[in-house]
């Protein structure tokens, strides 16, 4: 076990030194690509865009592992996750990946009147990554957003991309990331398709209506890797707990860390990287 750690340790302080000191691609034929591409989606009634990451040396029809994350393009950062890849894959620290992420919907969808008398505004994420922000007396035009969102995710966005990078891929290919209520989202992914995706990576949970979710234990459902952090409101370890309560309940598979710091970008990638290592390790 103490070997174990040591090893991973040396494993994370070896790509660190890598990502800080070199230019990792220099001397690659074939770079990774990284660009932005959208789709129709019947079920959102409007395109929707999402960023694809190939790796270097990518094979068109070569089978890959691929990720699906939440919130592309809202990240200002958003290059640090392309470095991290680029860094792991070129040092052979991970098998090479495909990299896919969701753009989401900022605009206005609302507003709500706190207690305080303070205006709130909704956007349509809002609505989209959080079932539970749709209640009576809501604007009715928004009731069907999560689940049109959501059916977007399965039978739109992950068939269109992998038929069009023509790569055959399995449940057990998949992976899915996303944080706050990214990592909500993904939550309830997890649990109403869980033949979908085999592991989902979930950072600072927030928004997954757990308690209201069915579980069965005679569903196989995906692996968890989650994550809060030591810096964030207590509400964090809160509903991070109960969602490792339903999953001990079932029996499924999941692994829970707590990471120094909170709410953030920066922590988010960091963690990224090591969950990355521990799931691709080449």
């Amino acid at each position: 076990m103490a070997k174990q750690i040591i090893k991973n340790r040396l494993i994370i302080l070896f790509f660190l030194v890598c990502y800080n000191l070199s230019s990792c691609q220099s001397n690659v034929l074939n770079p990774s690509q990284f660009y932005t591409d959208s789709i129709y989606s019947e079920h959102l009634s409007e395109y929707r865009k999402h960023n694809i990451y190939l790796p270097e040396n990518y094979e068109q029809g070569k089978s890959y592992p691929i990720i699906y994350a939440t919130d592309g393009g809202e990240i200002t950062d958003n290059n640090v996750n392309i470095k991290t890849l680029d860094s792991l894959i070129h040092n052979k620290i991970i098998q090479p990946v495909i990299y896919i992420e969701s753009y989401c919907n900022r605009k206005i969808a609302d507003s709500v009147t706190l207690g305080t008398g303070e205006k709130r505004y909704l956007n349509y994420r809002n609505y989209e990554y959080v079932e539970a922000n749709y209640v009576e007396g809501v604007n009715p035009i928004f009731s069907n957003s999560f689940r049109n969102h959501m059916l977007y995710f399965k039978d739109e966005l992950i068939p269109s991309v992998e038929r069009k990078l023509k790569i055959k891929v399995s449940k057990k290919d998949r992976a899915f990331y996303g944080f706050s209520n990214g990592a909500g989202f993904g939550l309830n992914l997890s649990n109403r398709y869980p033949e979908l995706i085999e592991h989902f990576i979930c950072f600072s949970t927030l928004g997954s209506n757990v308690e209201n979710l069915k579980w069965d234990k005679t569903v196989a459902y995906p692996k968890l890797s989650i994550k809060y952090g030591n810096e964030e409101p207590t509400f964090f370890q809160e509903e991070t707990e109960k969602i490792t309560e339903k999953y001990k309940s079932v029996n499924a598979f999941y692994k829970l860390d707590v990471f120094n710091g909170g709410h953030d970008y920066k922590k988010w990638n960091e963690e990224f990287a090591k969950s990355l290592i521990e799931l691709f390790n080449d």
